[in-house]
């Protein structure tokens, strides 16, 4: 792992236990440990993978307390819930604002981080104020459009 993969992950793991401190969650062994193997990752796991990952770390933890543990980071802000076709929700501990492209065949899910502004209309937003938008595009990735035959016509 190159330094500066290292001190991304460094620096959100601190941002992550300022998170639970600010907003009164105490960090016990299972969030740490959750938190870590969460802010390490690059693919966009669900409860399940976190919990596989990190089993044989905390005897005795139950994927219930995973998923419990991942929605209370969600609901205060430090990792992003992500909706999926497969309807499994996949976690992300970048909270900076991007998008994401999901593979429809295999579930892979690509960050974007594209900078341009989508705006909507007043007329959209009657009574409605936005406070923060997150853009998921559905398709088929590379490694999934290129093993697929082609059609013989």
């Amino acid at each position: 792992m190159d330094r500066q993969r290292q001190g991304f992950i460094l620096n959100k793991i601190k941002a992550m236990e300022e998170g639970c401190y600010n907003n009164g969650l105490s960090l016990t062994m299972q969030r740490r440990v959750i938190l870590e193997d969460l802010a390490s990752r690059e693919d966009h796991p669900t409860a399940d993978q976190i919990y596989n990952s990190i089993c044989h770390e905390v005897k005795g933890i139950s994927r219930t307390t995973v998923y419990r543990v991942l929605d209370a980071f969600a609901r205060i802000g430090l990792i992003q819930k992500i909706s999926n076709p497969d309807a499994k929700s996949r976690f992300d501990a970048n909270t900076e604002r991007h998008h994401h492209a999901i593979c429809s065949k295999c579930g892979k899910i690509i960050d974007i981080h594209e900078k341009d502004k989508f705006t909507l209309s007043k007329a959209e937003l009657y009574d409605f104020v936005v406070k923060d938008y997150s853009i998921n595009f559905v398709g088929v990735c590379n490694d999934c459009n290129l093993s697929t035959p082609a059609k013989i016509q």
